[in-house]
């Protein structure tokens, strides 16, 4: 008896549930605080580029369950850590909405041209504004939160891996003094360009609701000579998605973008990040245009015999994977000696600089988590959809830690995921990079052994995700 030959497919990083999408304005009043950068000659923002947004997805298996909650912000961070307005935010989501902690991720873009909207820069000229702001946003956040769970349906969401040339690696030696580093453009070291591209069609109509774009890439197109609000290269790149998806909302997630950023960058000129902005979209919609149809993998039909023996194959209906599951695992990473609150106020007394006073300030801040004892506790995400993983981390992170995870699930499609909650404490790098002159080595509180802690909580929290732990 011939045995039936066994099923020759590939199946896409594809996930059925009920999701739906919203989004709010939480474009700041003119004349707020704007400094992001210390060597602005400016403190108050001076206009809008493109408006900033806050995207929500929401999704969950069945309607008896409680909906996880997405939400990309076009913000730097969400305060900082001397103020907790992260927290402040996210407790007002969960509350609200009455959803476990372990259900919401609000993911930064990290534009460098948003407001520094933390109270510890009220003194400030235009922090005056940052109040009355964060009290709009959060408003406008629990909304589009709220709006998003009554819009879900249920819906097939697919991911594709595509390429994009923009991020480039910026740990850059200085030419005119070798012992230390720049953060700038480094054609000598190869970027990760991997771009995740994420499509949500609705079942009862076969529409695209949502799409989703996850690359690593810090929005410093602008500099400090930018004196407009705006979202950078996120803002064009969304734009134009949008327009080819008929209007269906699309959500960005920075990802370990920490060595990662365009090679032409720090203008003042909006026209680039608008050009930035059309090379991300334009490779995005490259690799939506590839995916099959919802619900369609490719299998292998049958031997042609040709000039030569050709294998056909074509999409086929499959059983779309159906797994939602959403775990959070508090990761603690290990901290170095750091200054103290009265230690940096004494600096700030004599410090006339404006970048010297910046620094001081966001060590400031830091040291209010410094004193809670031996490293700092964060959170780890993992979050699947079918074969899909969402990973979120609470910081900045080099490209090493979206690679690992990706090669280690390599039959899920990991979405990477950073800045998420996010008070500016700082990068994750790798051990070889910690004793450094290089900013991202110093300027962070954390010390040696920091990027395999992360690694080890964003593992727990996957494999607690897929059923492995």
């Amino acid at each position: 008896m011939d045995k039936k030959a066994p099923t020759l497919s590939v199946d896409p990083f594809e996930g059925s549930a009920h999701i739906g999408f919203s989004r709010r304005d939480i474009t700041p009043p003119f004349g707020i605080y704007g400094r992001m950068w210390g060597a602005s000659n400016h403190d108050r923002s001076e206009g809008t580029d493109k408006p900033l947004y806050a995207t929500a997805m929401a999704f969950r298996a069945s309607t008896s369950e409680h909906p996880a909650l997405l939400v990309g912000i076009d913000a730097a961070s969400l305060g900082d850590l001397a103020g907790r307005e992260g927290r402040e935010i996210r407790t007002a989501v969960e509350i609200a909405l009455g959803i476990p902690a372990s259900h919401v991720m609000l993911a930064c873009s990290h534009t460098h041209s948003s407001p520094w909207a933390a109270r510890s820069r009220a003194g400030m000229p235009g922090g005056d504004l940052i109040e009355e702001y964060l009290v709009a946003m959060k408003a406008a956040i629990i909304s589009a939160c709220q709006e998003a769970i009554s819009n879900m349906s249920e819906a097939i969401l697919t991911f594709a891996k595509g390429s994009c040339s923009l991020a480039s690696n910026r740990d850059m030696i200085d030419p005119h003094d070798s012992s230390r580093y720049l953060t700038g453009f480094n054609p000598q070291i190869p970027a990760d360009d991997t771009v995740m591209v994420g499509r949500v069609v609705r079942k009862s109509d076969n529409r695209i609701i949502g799409t989703i774009v996850n690359y690593a890439c810090h929005p410093t197109t602008l500099g400090w000579d930018n004196r407009k609000i705006s979202p950078d290269y996120v803002g064009a790149m969304r734009e134009l998605i949008e327009h080819a998806t008929d209007g269906a909302p699309n959500l960005f997630l920075q990802g370990a973008s920490g060595e990662l950023g365009p090679a032409h960058q720090y203008v003042a000129e909006t026209d680039v990040a608008e050009h930035h902005g059309k090379q991300l979209g334009y490779a995005a919609l490259a690799a939506l245009a590839g995916m099959n149809p919802p619900g369609k993998r490719l299998e292998f039909i049958r031997a042609v015999e040709s000039g030569a023996p050709l294998g056909y194959w074509e999409p086929v209906s499959y059983s779309v994977p159906t797994q939602v599951s959403v775990h959070a695992e508090p990761t603690t990473l290990p901290t170095k000696p750091w200054p103290t609150i009265p230690e940096l106020d004494e600096q700030l007394k004599s410090e006339k600089n404006s970048f010297a006073r910046e620094r001081l300030h966001r060590k400031k801040s830091i040291a209010a988590l410094m004193s809670a004892g031996d490293g700092i506790t964060l959170t780890s995400f993992g979050w699947r959809i079918g074969n899909v993983i969402f990973v979120g981390a609470q910081c900045e992170v080099y490209s090493i830690w979206q690679k690992t995870l990706r090669e280690n699930y390599p039959e899920f499609g990991v979405v990477a995921i950073t800045c998420v909650d996010y008070e500016a404490i700082g990068y994750v790098v790798p051990d070889d990079l910690h004793d450094l002159n290089l900013y991202q080595a110093w300027q962070p509180p954390f010390g040696k052994g920091v990027m395999q802690a992360l690694l080890a909580g964003s593992e727990r929290a996957i494999k607690k995700a897929i059923g492995r732990s």
